[in-house]
């Protein structure tokens, strides 16, 4: 009888979970559609290492690259750019495994990788110094590339970036995150994208929940499904990340620090400590902001970026 009751139980419990992966079963969306479908009226294409790197220039002035951080993609950066193409060449791009540019051939997901085809990219562009900006893990590669080509960065605006250990932080991570680290769960992630969790995911990179409309959400869904990119997001995360904090002290360019008080995924009081690492570092927080300031108070958040690259560099 108990052996009975046992096998209808773990019957019920495997149908639930066949028709849950049944009815998340999301299929890879092919580049060309995605173009066609979410591409922008000036939108590039630059052949590199194997891959189509999706990437827009605008603008006129001193050259300034926006680098967009962990699951984002160029589009983070639309706000800023439409007012900050009025004074500069704005470039920004879709780093490999993300977005439109989709995954690297080799499935390199280093930050080495990264640092080296940023610098490549900008090479290929004919930028030879620039104004640096970035986002999250876009912030840390930004930093990491400023300590190491300190000759090429006249600026650096880091935005809720990345750069210090969680240990002890009262940063969490994402839900979206956290399964992209579980054994088994990380692998069927690249087939199955519950819109509820993906919803939640977006929904907590804002202070403000109502931003993460249904039409964003749909997007992020489409930028995920494009052919090796939710593969890549499970690579990416599994790449061990040594603690490079130390080589904070030794980035040299004026930097602006950029900040909401209310991000869930790394802490604001990063803000300052970024602050005292930097000899030439200012940070500025914004209250009831979150994860992306640059999406959630564009208008607010652009305004000081301009005044600090209108600013004269100290000698």
């Amino acid at each position: 009888m108990v052996k009975r009751i046992l096998l209808t139980f773990f019957g019920l419990l495997a149908t639930v979970v066949l028709l849950f992966l049944l009815f998340n079963y999301k299929s890879d969306l092919p580049v060309e559609k995605l173009i066609e479908k979410h591409g922008l009226a000036d939108s590039e294409f630059m052949e590199m290492d194997g891959m189509q790197v999706h990437y827009r220039q605008t603008g006129e002035g001193p050259p300034l690259l926006l680098i967009h951080g962990f699951g984002g993609n160029l589009w983070h950066w639309k706000d800023w750019t439409s007012e900050l193409d009025q004074t500069h060449k704005v470039v920004s791009l879709d780093l490999p495994g993300f977005g439109l540019t989709g995954p690297h051939p080799a499935g390199d997901y280093s930050t080495k990788m990264y640092i080296d085809f940023i610098d490549r990219f900008m090479t290929k562009l004919s930028i030879d110094t620039f104004h640096l900006g970035g986002n999250s893990m876009g912030g840390g590669f930004a930093w990491q590339y400023a300590v190491q080509y300190p000759e090429k960065i006249r600026k650096l605006i880091l935005v809720n970036s990345s750069g210090y250990p969680r240990d002890g932080q009262s940063g969490k991570m994402l839900l979206g995150f956290r399964l992209l680290q579980m054994p088994v769960i990380n692998q069927l992630v690249t087939k199955i994208t519950p819109r509820s969790i993906l919803k939640k995911t977006v929904e907590d990179v804002y202070a403000d929940p109502t931003h993460a409309t249904p039409q964003e959400v749909d997007f992020y869904s489409d930028m995920l499904r494009r052919s090796g990119n939710r593969r890549a997001l499970v690579q990416r995360m599994a790449v061990a990340k040594e603690d490079l904090s130390p080589e904070i002290k030794k980035v040299k360019a004026p930097t602006l620090i950029v900040w909401g008080d209310r991000d869930r995924l790394i802490p604001f009081e990063n803000a300052y400590q970024f602050e005292r690492d930097i000899p030439s570092a200012k940070a500025i927080v914004y209250e009831n902001v979150g994860h992306v300031p640059q999406m959630e108070i564009p208008e607010r958040s652009v305004r000081d970026v301009i005044h600090f690259l209108s600013e004269s560099s100290p000698e």
